[in-house]
């Protein structure tokens, strides 16, 4: 991935991260604190740069001063996201994503066979749970619906570099099963997601019903073309549904 390439995807990613947050308060009924709005999305930009700053040997390589500019930025964003949200349980989700980059002792939880699809959906999930800040039915429900939105995405993903992480003797999900094996897993766990909070909105505890129903459609389209062959607007689809589904509400805002 090019430069401009990579910068771009970071800012799809850091704005969907905060979307993300933003849409974890809508389905509960409530509006995200600006200040958490910035703050997340730091988080969101903090641990990709620092991810994609840190060279691995499984990675692609990348210019020097590229990769210091991204570290930089990287512990600037964190600065800054302290600074907007000033809670010591982020050290959490950063602890995490220092692990899955770069690890310690030579151990580093950017494993195989699906581990790291759950530490990256882990990651996920536990910042918007430290946002919202409490342990409530609903907000483990939206927890959980992030948590499987996010590894199914990752997996997708993985999809992408099936024969690259072959060829290098790397264990992924896609790796182990064929492509119909992998699209009926992440169908099921979208579907198990999107059903237990459908669940929860009849039962007055979720908002966003239209939301959730254009998630569970845009999410089964998406897993069915890019586990079979299909590669055109990845970053788009996949890392950009959260931005696609604020168009849709601004719109539909606009429109009552």
């Amino acid at each position: 991935m090019q430069p401009q390439q990579l910068i771009v995807s970071i800012l799809v990613v850091t704005l969907s991260g905060a979307l993300k947050l933003q849409f974890a308060y809508g389905f509960l009924g409530d509006h995200v604190p600006i200040t958490e709005f910035f703050a997340i999305a730091l988080i969101a930009y903090a641990a990709y740069a620092f991810d994609r700053g840190v060279e691995n040997k499984e990675d692609e390589k990348r210019g020097s001063g590229f990769r210091k500019a991204l570290l930089v930025t990287a512990v600037l964003a964190t600065i800054g996201a302290f600074a907007l949200y000033p809670n010591p349980a982020l050290l959490v989700p950063f602890l995490v994503a220092y692990l899955y980059a770069k690890g310690i002792g030579g151990y580093r939880l950017k494993g195989s066979m699906g581990v790291k699809n759950c530490i990256v959906a882990l990651t996920w999930s536990l910042s918007i749970l430290i946002f919202l800040g409490t342990f409530s039915l609903p907000v483990m429900l939206v927890c959980l619906f992030f948590f499987c939105k996010s590894f199914v995405n990752t997996v997708i993903y993985d999809v992408r570099d099936v024969e690259k992480d072959r060829s290098a003797g790397i264990l992924t999900i896609p790796t182990i099963l064929s492509r119909v094996q992998v699209t009926a897993l992440l169908l099921g766990l979208s579907l198990i997601a999107h059903t237990a909070v459908f669940g929860a909105y009849f039962a007055g505890l979720i908002a966003g019903i239209d939301v959730l129903f254009i998630s569970l459609i845009h999410s089964s389209f998406y897993i069915v073309a890019y586990c079979n062959h299909f590669e055109m607007f990845r970053n788009a689809f996949v890392d950009g549904e959260w931005i696609i589904y604020a168009g849709y509400t601004i719109l539909r805002d606009c429109a009552l």
